[in-house]
């Protein structure tokens, strides 16, 4: 908890010197997990991303459209009881259509687990990619995402993503509708179904997350993860800065955490 309190304490300070921009760049988070169960488990996650072009928002300041479109890097720090690694992962735009993907789950041991694709982007609409993913750790695999867009109007949307194997044992279909409501309010609903073959047996769950903005500093948000009930609250303090805080009511045990965003 005290990591938790410090964390949300250096995030009201550094917001304090933002300049509002109308476009973003470069996203930067600090999340800090805390996981109170039986085997307690606390996790610190680091991650920056860089867009090499500027990304505009949808009216809210932590949504920028649903599909990327453009070429990026980022780099990711993980820790917690069982685990120290960084990850890095890359989209690349040879064309306006033809771009390719890269990921190293961990740089320490890059050789052992990495993922490298190649992709196609319709219309600025679909977007659809074919993935490779090679493993020490366990079998090879092929991955196929595609990826749809229906812009309603300059806010609206609603997006699809269907991610699967090549065998179908491993699934996702997610879904995300975002809508203008009037003035400064808006309202995002995110839904997901994932089938997971771990060899032994195979794991079916649903996430659902409905995001309530009443205006541009506050967002409330409520739903429900593999039947377990979550929280959400989020406080921009400017189009730069904000805070996402969150508890999940698992079975095995409360989970809370708190994101602080910078983006430029």
């Amino acid at each position: 908890m005290k990591k938790l309190l410090t964390l949300a304490a250096l995030a009201v300070i550094t917001a304090t010197s933002a300049h509002a921009t109308q476009t973003k760049q470069w996203f930067n988070s600090a999340t800090y997990t805390d996981q109170d169960r039986t085997f307690d488990n606390d996790a610190l996650m680091l991650s920056s991303r860089y867009f090499f072009a500027p990304q505009h928002n949808s009216g809210v300041w932590d949504d920028y459209g649903y599909l990327d479109t453009d070429s990026n890097v980022g780099l990711s720090y993980y820790n917690d009881e069982y685990m120290n690694r960084f990850s890095f992962a890359g989209e690349g735009y040879f064309s306006k259509e033809v771009f390719v993907v890269g990921r190293i789950s961990d740089l320490g041991e890059a050789d052992d687990h990495y993922t490298y694709g190649i992709g196609y982007l319709y219309n600025d609409k679909l977007k659809l990619s074919v993935r490779r993913t090679e493993s020490d750790l366990g079998a090879d695999s092929t991955w196929l995402k595609a990826e749809y867009n229906h812009q309603i109007n300059d806010t609206d949307y609603l997006g699809v993503t269907i991610d699967t194997d090549d065998e179908t044992d491993n699934y996702t279909v997610s879904g995300r509708y975002f809508m203008h409501l009037d003035a400064e309010r808006y309202i995002s609903v995110d839904v997901s179904h994932h089938e997971v073959d771990l060899g032994y047996t195979d794991v079916s769950y649903n996430n659902a997350l409905v995001n309530y903005y009443f205006n541009r500093n506050i967002a409330v948000g409520v739903g429900s993860y593999d039947s377990d009930l979550a929280l959400q609250g989020k406080y921009f303090f400017n189009d730069s800065y904000y805070l996402t805080a969150e508890y999940i009511d698992r079975d095995a045990g409360d989970e809370t955490s708190l994101k602080f965003v910078a983006q430029f």
